[in-house]
């Protein structure tokens, strides 16, 4: 289970930030039950601001059962009627009050989801059911109809302070080392998403490197919210039109989405032939993505592009419905923390080749003596250390962590000891100089010594 996922706020008390929206949301719901306000509501906010989460937790809160319907979901006006339509007038299976749920209606629009937003506003007018919708753009020309029919409760990015919040708790409950800087850098790069951020830090926790510097190498946010729907589109879709639509306007190369769809399968799909069929039209986009690149003919990317998208996509035999969190690839951190490796390499080659005079093809071959030397007898290493002068970064990529802070313990003792020598010897000069002093004026000069 991903980090987003297991500390989703439960109740609407858990859910941070939006303090006023959540009040007027439990308002709406109090209002509905007691038949003064039997409109829907619309949460419309930017992603990440907790506008699905604060859906379910109020159901959660007041013993609703949820029926959803995503974004990824063919939103024609049949669909709608068969699934919306008859979860807004009755009870569930155990007999509990329904809460329709509608992710995203701002992006119903095309072809496939042709009549859907007229048969939402049908099945307003007749639903004995709350129904709450969800929009990052509420204010589309084509939604007008669908605002004065509603009651629209309108959310904020959270404050960089709230995430930062949220990710000190999660780091602490997943006992990771991190500082308060590395978490400053992610809550500030997530832009007000909170779920962005804590993806971040999982996959950079993940990645076994949670420094300042990798939290800056993290992917560009409006390239990762294009990355994520598309990726939802295709996992989530089992219809072929569909899964091709995700790659439109995708700024993004389809190397790039490949590797997100790599990370992200397993996650998604349940059964391992579906994961295997799914991966099966993967490889083979791999293949004509490589033929494009060798043979210079980008056309090729379309087959690519259709294995990957509506390949994977009708891998699996039904849709998955609900919410499944994504993440960045691994692959990703990994090449981050490499090119760091290749770097303290390339730093140390040449230290080695200066203080030498040697070329640095010539000094890579002495790196397994030097590592030898270096974990088997700290004292002669520290003396290599201290002629090459490497850092403790240095020593840990050419040993390990313990020799680092071994060897450095030692030259940190040994400069203490010269420090404290050169005291006492400055001390003694003083002292013999004072004695010398003290007897050239106790001590009586004859005549004789003194004209000589």
């Amino acid at each position: 289970m991903s980090w987003a996922e297991k500390y989703r706020p439960k109740t609407l008390d858990e859910v941070v930030g939006n303090r006023e929206a959540k009040e007027e949301l439990r308002r709406w719901i109090e209002d509905y039950i007691s038949g003064r306000d039997r409109r829907p509501v619309i949460l419309a906010g930017p992603p990440g601001c907790g506008k699905t989460t604060m859906a379910r937790a109020l159901a959660r809160d007041y013993n609703f059962d949820v029926i959803e319907l995503n974004a990824s979901d063919t939103r024609s006006a049949e669909v709608i009627r068969s699934i919306v339509g008859s979860a807004a007038g009755s009870k569930s299976v155990f007999g509990r009050r329904i809460l329709v749920l509608l992710d995203e209606v701002d992006g119903i629009s095309g072809s496939m989801d042709k009549g859907g937003l007229r048969e939402i506003l049908n099945i307003i007018k007749v639903a004995k059911n709350p129904i709450i919708m969800t929009a990052n753009d509420i204010y589309k020309p084509s939604l007008k109809p669908l605002r004065e029919r509603c009651k629209v409760i309108n959310l904020k990015p959270i404050p960089t302070n709230t995430i930062l919040s949220v990710l000190k708790k999660i780091a602490r409950k997943e006992g990771l080392e991190v500082d308060e800087e590395t978490l400053k850098l992610i809550a500030k790069h997530a832009e007000g998403d909170l779920r962005a951020a804590i993806n971040d830090l999982e996959s950079l926790a993940l990645g076994g490197s949670l420094s300042p510097e990798d939290a800056k190498k993290l992917d560009n946010r409006n390239v990762e919210k294009s990355i994520f729907d598309a990726i939802r589109m295709i996992l989530k879709t089992t219809n072929y039109n569909v899964a091709l639509l995700a790659l439109w306007d995708l700024k993004e190369d389809p190397e790039t989405l490949e590797e997100w769809l790599a990370e992200n399968i397993p996650r998604e799909y349940k059964k391992m032939e579906e994961v295997a069929t799914a991966y099966d039209y993967l490889s083979k986009a791999d293949l004509f993505l490589g033929r494009a690149n060798r043979r210079q003919n980008y056309s090729l990317w379309r087959y690519a592009s259709a294995l990957m998208s509506a390949g994977v996509a009708l891998a699996k035999k039904e849709k998955y419905r609900g919410f499944t969190p994504y993440v960045r690839p691994k692959v990703f951190t990994k090449l981050l923390q490499s090119k760091a490796q290749r770097e303290i390499l390339k730093k140390i080659l040449s230290k080695i080749s200066s203080k030498t005079h040697v070329s640095t093809k010539r000094a890579r071959e002495d790196l397994v003596y030097l590592s030898t030397i270096l974990e088997r007898d700290p004292y002669l290493g520290a003396q290599l250390v201290k002629f090459f002068e490497f850092t403790e970064d240095e020593v840990e990529y050419l040993t390990d962590r313990n020799t680092a802070k071994k060897i450095f313990k030692i030259l940190k003792e040994k400069e203490k000891k010269k420090v404290e020598k050169k005291k006492e010897v400055k001390e003694d000069k003083v002292k013999k100089k004072k004695e010398e002093k003290k007897e050239s004026k106790g001590k009586q000069i004859t005549l004789e010594a003194f004209l000589q």
